[in-house]
Parts: structure tokens; sequence; C-alpha cells
């Protein structure tokens, strides 16, 4: 399924079977592309080429016959109600009228327009393998020939075409695109360069076209009934629907009217035909060839589909909304408020906002209101457990200088998600565990959340752990892994020495083979917005460490939690664990004051973990470390009194009883003996007591 070097120009090859006709040469558009740049003949020897280039030839054979099969079963749509989108709560179901889609997500209404649209199904299937499948095969020619270099070498040019496949396919492919143009760790900078321009350069409809449908969905005859302005042009317009500037004619109040795309929800749903038929067929090709990897990647596209679906339903971004709003108390972050009145399926009237977009900042204002961004975040995972689950450059605005209302502005709430308690308390467990590096502990938190099954075999695991998380802990994104991974096994990007190759590739098979991991359908949402943020945040700050970032709030949440799965993390946390800082062994004397003092320190901000743990130079958490800068510039006990017989110290004295005033005495007279030491006067008043 190469593409045949003698090929005449402009003329197609096919290969036809069992009905499946699968591309294998240029279209004419393709052959005036210039040649792609050779390959450095350094890069993989003849030999090398050969064997790759079959193994593109016999994955494209098997993906053909897979599609075949595919293409002669029946397609479900996904079930809303197992999944963790905030879908639309209203009684009654409304549905468009021309084509019989539902405005909010419904299963059987979606399912019944498919059927109905078979033949417009099978032409934009059509499509989608006309535009993508030269696109890949030339990618992995090119890659299979030339390897990193070859792709290297012709990174514009790919990435240019990638962003027109995506805009031509429209809107559902836009928004793919838009999620991986804030990878700068991911992607090359050309592709980041491409795929940004659809953030801001998605091409808008008539503005007549817009005013009508805003007359419609208002039961008015001119807009001017409701509005006393409206601007001429969009200010904004996306993959979904587009923004103008406008004045509310009762209120004088200046508003954002969000319009829908004329004939979005067709399109849409044909879209998610696409994908859920191209994912199945990648699920079979999974199952054929790699049967112990148990990620169920049709749940993965389906919490995407439900998502991407229900942005569609103007009311229910609006109730997520104002629900958020209702919820945050995050300081200097502002979600705009809603003007109900005005709202339907297809309208939402928002309060206007002046500001630019977080992403277009210089780097150090992004790495400034970074945390800002992080807390709000963290708050409504881990606290609320109500999340925006879109937060694309566009949808975080850095308002103007001045403004009272905030620093930074929350917008677009169409994706919205639900994580519950048991959840939200897994994930503050497994960030505690990971940031220590508690892998033993972060098995049992990785069964909790579904990632590994209860049957996992722990001494194949653990190592495996420490070797792929290890690195991701002390930040920087995917390029400094990378480099950490490889460094691991004692080799550069520079240097693939024999031995360390082997050894990665036998802990890779062994991951493939063994580790029977799998992603939770969540993990589409959780993803996707993690990934947005850590992009935005590795443009201001290419160093950035989730993890370590986040710990001050999850210590918060942790030292607060009254649940068991939440306490239970707290005693592995205090008495020791079994983690990096430890040495691996669990402390058997009972309670470590100085975690207790590392860990009241990070909750309060009296040193940070991020500042603690080394600057970022260490892969966990360093609680001594983080105890030993508190003792040094700050009264220990004074810090832990404040804090554990505060209000905010309930849990931990439920916890402690007995041992906190033991751990009370031993951190006071810690601390003065090393106040004694540097000659620095205190009052020991409060020791004594």
């Amino acid at each position: 399924l190469v593409r045949p070097a003698a090929a005449p120009a402009g003329r197609t090859h096919h290969h036809r079977r069992h009905g499946v006709l699968v591309s294998m040469a240029a279209t004419t558009k393709e052959s005036r592309r210039p040649p792609p740049t050779p390959p450095s003949p350094t890069t993989k020897n003849p030999v090398e080429q050969i064997a790759a280039a079959g193994a593109v030839s016999a994955a494209s054979v098997a993906a053909a016959a897979v599609n075949e099969a595919v293409a002669r079963s029946s397609l479900s749509a996904p079930d809303a109600s197992k999944s963790y989108v905030a879908t639309s709560q209203a009684k009654e179901l409304k549905v468009d009228a021309a084509t019989g889609l539902p405005l909010s997500y419904d299963k059987e209404l979606i399912e019944r327009y498919w059927r109905s649209q078979g033949r417009a199904l099978q032409q934009r299937w059509g499509e989608f393998l006309r535009l993508s499948v030269p696109f890949l095969l030339r990618t992995a020619t090119l890659l299979a020939q030339g390897g990193g270099d070859a792709l290297a070498a012709n990174d514009r040019e790919l990435a240019k075409e990638a962003r027109e496949i995506c805009q031509t396919l429209g809107p559902t492919f836009i928004k793919l695109a838009q999620t991986l143009s804030v990878r700068p760790d991911v992607l090359p900078p050309a592709a980041l360069e491409e795929l940004a321009v659809l953030q801001d350069a998605v091409t808008p409809f008539d503005s007549s076209v817009a005013y009508a449908q805003i007359e419609r969905e208002l039961n008015v005859s001119s807009w001017t009934e409701v509005f006393s302005s409206l601007s001429e042009e969009p200010v904004a317009a996306a993959s979904l629907a587009q923004v103008y500037k406008a004045t509310l004619r009762d209120t004088n109040a200046t508003v954002a009217v969000k319009v829908q795309r004329p004939d979005v929800l067709a399109q849409a749903s044909k879209d998610l035909y696409v994908l859920r038929r191209a994912v199945e067929v990648y699920q079979r090709l999974i199952d054929r060839f790699a049967p112990q990897q148990k990620t169920d990647y049709v749940g993965l596209l389906n919490e995407w589909a439900i998502g991407y679906y229900s942005e569609l339903d103007f009311l229910a971004e609006v109730a997520n909304q104002n629900e958020i709003r209702d919820a945050l108390t995050t300081p200097g972050v502002y979600v705009p408020r809603t003007y109900d009145a005005y709202c339907t399926s297809r309208l939402a009237v928002t309060e206007w906002i002046d500001g630019v977009k977080l992403s277009t900042c210089a780097p150090e204002e992004i790495k400034a209101l970074t945390p800002v961004a992080q807390e709000a975040f963290l708050f409504q995972l881990l606290k609320t457990g109500v999340f925006h689950a879109d937060p694309h450059p566009g949808n975080l605005m850095r308002m103007r200088d001045g403004d009272p209302r905030g620093t930074l502005a929350l917008l677009d709430f169409g994706l919205v998600a639900r994580i519950d308690p048991a959840d939200r308390d897994n994930m503050i467990s497994a960030v505690i565990h990971l940031a220590n590096r508690d892998f033993a502990k972060l098995v049992d938190d990785f069964v909790a959340l579904d990632i590994l099954p209860p049957d996992t075999s722990r001494p194949t695991v653990i190592p495996l752990m420490d070797k792929a998380l290890s690195p991701y802990i002390a930040g920087g994104g995917a390029q400094k892994f990378q480099e950490r991974v490889l460094e691991s096994y004692g080799m550069s990007k520079d240097d693939l020495k024999v031995g360390g190759f082997q050894a990665m590739t036998q802990d890779a098979l062994t991951v493939l083979n063994d580790v029977p991991f799998s992603i939770p359908p969540y993990f589409a949402l959780l993803g996707r917005a993690i990934v947005t943020l850590e992009g935005i945040a590795l443009s201001g700050d290419d160093d950035y460490a989730l993890i370590q970032e986040a710990y001050p709030f999850v210590s918060r949440e942790l030292l607060s939690g009254d649940t068991d799965r939440v306490r239970a993390a707290l005693r592995d946390a205090l008495y020791g664990g079994s983690g990096a800082a430890s040495g691996g062994r669990r402390n058997s004397r009972g309670l470590d004051p100085r975690r207790l003092v590392a860990l009241v320190a990070s909750a309060t901000q009296a040193g940070g973990a991020s500042d603690a743990a080394s600057s970022k130079t260490s892969s966990f958490i360093d609680l001594d470390a983080i105890a030993d800068d508190v003792v040094d510039e700050a009264a220990a006990l004074d810090l832990v009194l404040d804090y554990v017989l505060g209000p905010a110290g309930a849990a931990v004295r439920a916890l402690l009883e007995d041992e906190a005033y033991a751990a009370l005495d031993v951190v006071g007279r810690a601390a003065a003996r090393r106040a004694f030491e540097r000659g620095v006067v205190r009052t020991v008043g409060r020791v004594a007591v």
C-alpha cells in the first residue's frame, strides 16, 4: 500500500479488497506538491527502511480488513447515563424540526438519525478517508524511510497539510486540532504555529445569517427589540459558534452574544459517526495485536463525543456556568454572569469581559497567572467535583488591569464534567503518593481509579512505575520527560547505547504484555483539561511541574478531608509511608512530626512544595527538605499550633488524638534547639505549654 514510485502524475491507483477501497497513490493535487526533502542517509540503512516499509504495509492491510468488518456491523451511539459529562437536566427534550436531532444529547434519537442517513454517512466516511489516509501514509513512509530526521525536514509542509485537512473536514476536526495546538512539549514549533491558526482564524459565517438566527431564537421581528447595538461583524469565530458584542436595550449592559453555526448539529452528528467508526477500527486492531491492553478506546471516544455534542446545547452551557460561578471562590478568578431570559439552545447572552487571551500574553505574565488558573481548576476538580473541561486558550482571559472583578476570567462552559466524591478522594490520594514516589500505595490508588486491575502483579508494576512516572513528576513537559527517561537508561538523544536501548525496549514490552492497564473514560475529559492547562503553563515556564505545583492545594485537602480514603492517605504521609523520602521503609515508630510540619507548610504555603523540593530538580516532593526550610525560616511550633488547633485542623486532630500533643512537643523542642544553636532569641513559653 505504499505509493508506486512510477505512478503518472494525476493518476490514482486503487486496490479493491472485498468491497473496501484503499487509496494507494497521490491525487492530482498531491502530484503538484513539491517532493519531500530526502532523509539523511545516516538515519536508516536500506534493510531497516525495507523492514519499516513492510511494517507500514502490513499495518495498512490489517486496517483495511478490520475496516471491512466494522462496516458490516451496527454502531451504537454513546450511552450518556454512564458519562461524566454534565449534560442537560431539562425535563423536556427539544428536537430540531428539520433534522429530527435532539438539541441536547439523546442516544436513541441520534441512532435514529444515523439509520436515516446511511448514504450521507458513507459519503462522510469516504471524505474522511480520502483526506486523512494519504496524509497518514505519507507521514508513515517518511518515518519508515528516514526516521525523525525526515519528519523534521518536512515538518512545515506536513503541519500545513494537517491544518488544511482539519479545516476541510470542519468543526469537529478543528476542535480536535485546537486541543493539540497548545502542546509545545508534544508537537514541533511548525505544527503549533499552523494549528494555532485554528484558535483565531476559523472562517466566520455571514452576519446576516447570524442576525436572522438571533431573531428566530428570541422570537422577535428585529434584533433591535432586544439590543440597542450589535456589532456588524463577529468579534470572535470558533468551530461551533461566533460571538458578537452587543448592548441590552432594557439595562444598557454590555454583553457577549454567542450564536451557533447553522447546520452544525447535523454535521456534528455525522462526524461522531465517522469518529466512532474510526475508533472501532483502532480498538479492534489493538484487541488483535495487543490483547493485554485493557483500555476501552471506544469508551474514551464516547465520552468525548457526548461532551462535544453537549457543547451544542447552550442552555446546558448556561446552567453549567451558573453552577460554577456560584461555587468558585478562588481569589482573582471571575466567571461572567448570564442573562438567562435571552438564552436558548442555540443562543447564549453573557456578561462582556474586556481582556486578552492568556496564551497571547508574555511568558512572565503567563507564569504569574498560572498559579491562579491552577488553583481554580484544582478547586473545581477536587473540591466541588464540577469542573471546566475545555480550558483552551480562548477560554482563559487575562482581564484588563484594574478590573475590580478579578485578574483571570473563565469563559465558555459548554463542556463541563462531574467527578463523584469517591473518585475525587482517590485522586487526592494518588497525587500525594505520586509526589512522594510511594509507588506501592499508588498501585492501590490506580486500582481504585480503574487504571489497574485488582490482581496486578506489584513486583512487576512498581519498578516500571518508578521509571515511567518519576521523570514526569520533575516537570518540564514531554521533551524533558523523554530526556529523563533516556538518562535513566544511561542514554541521550544523541547517544542511544545498545545496552540502554535494549533495557528500555524490554521494559516497554513488559508494559505492553504484562501490565493490563486501562484508561478510564473520564480521563478523556480530565486528560483534555490537564493537557491544555499544562501546555499553557509550559509556554510561560518550560520547567513547570504540575504535580509539584499542585501539592499545596492537595495538602490542604489532605489535612482537611474527613473521608476514610483521604484519612488513609494522610496517615501514609504522616507516618512515613513507603516512598522515596522514607527510603522505602514505613516509619514503625509512629508519627513523623517533621512530615506534619511539611504538610502544614505546604498547605499554608509557608515554604511551598515547589520551592522546598530542591527548586524542581528533585523528582519527588521531599517532605524532609520542606521541614528543614520551615524550621530555618519560621517558628515551626506556631505554624503547626495555629493550623492544628484552628478550624482547618479538625481532621488532623481527629486522626492524631493522643499523638498530636507528643508531636507538638517534639517539634517544639527541635525548633528551640535549632534556634539556640543559631543564637536566635525565641519565646519558649508556648513550647512549655
